[in-house]
């Protein structure tokens, strides 16, 4: 068997080697456990409704990583946040789904700030916006939610590296400051973290 397929070294290797990662690391499964546990309780106490849906499957992950990136890593593929009715009566709206679940958006991250908009916007600073005709009805729930996000620089050597159901997420405040004082981590707003989870494919073995 390859040795990358058994080794969780190669994927490191990977991803140290992309530009703005300052450190990367293997994550200990107690330590995810924590940040799980941290992302809950941020949730709750949180005066916004937000779930971040993108820890919820990395606990169910079985190896995840941690990269520590400056501001010259490339940015996200898609919008990281998005605001969103939980249950869409219909299939026309713009979406996102997550496991199989559809869920309508009504507002997201801004990418592009030069961009013009093709509806109506409401902006929530300049990296937010809200799309109003798009809402159902005032009275139905929306939420908050921070989806997984693709990390296409693994996905695209997952077969060398004998992994499969990659996702990415960005961690909250809290679970940050567990991250980087569990890694030695400087706690400057100018590098952030960013946790990265996979599962084996068949035959291999990321764990550490």
């Amino acid at each position: 068997m390859d040795p990358s397929k058994r080794d969780p070294k190669a994927i490191l290797d990977l991803l140290h080697a992309l530009p703005g990662v300052r450190r990367a690391a293997v994550v200990p499964p107690d330590v995810v456990r924590q940040a799980v546990e941290l992302e809950a309780r941020h949730e709750r106490a949180s005066v916004l409704p937000v779930r971040n849906l993108g820890v919820r499957l990395l606990s169910r992950r079985e190896s995840c990583f941690i990269v520590l990136k400056d501001r010259t890593f490339r940015p996200p593929g898609a919008p990281t946040v998005f605001l969103v009715e939980e249950d869409p009566a219909d299939d026309s709206r713009p979406a996102i789904t997550v496991e199989g679940r559809r869920l309508a958006v009504v507002g997201e991250e801004v990418m592009d700030p030069g961009a013009a908009y093709s509806e109506s916007t409401i902006p929530l600073e300049r990296s937010f916006v809200i799309f109003p005709e798009r809402r159902r009805r005032p009275d139905v729930p929306c939420v908050f939610v921070l989806p997984p996000v693709r990390f296409p620089e693994l996905e695209r050597e997952a077969a060398r590296l004998g992994i499969r159901d990659v996702v990415s997420i960005s961690p909250s405040v809290s679970a940050d400051e567990l991250l980087r004082q569990s890694f030695g981590f400087p706690p400057t707003n100018e590098l952030a973290t960013l946790l990265i989870g996979c599962n084996p494919a068949p035959g291999g073995d990321t764990s550490a």
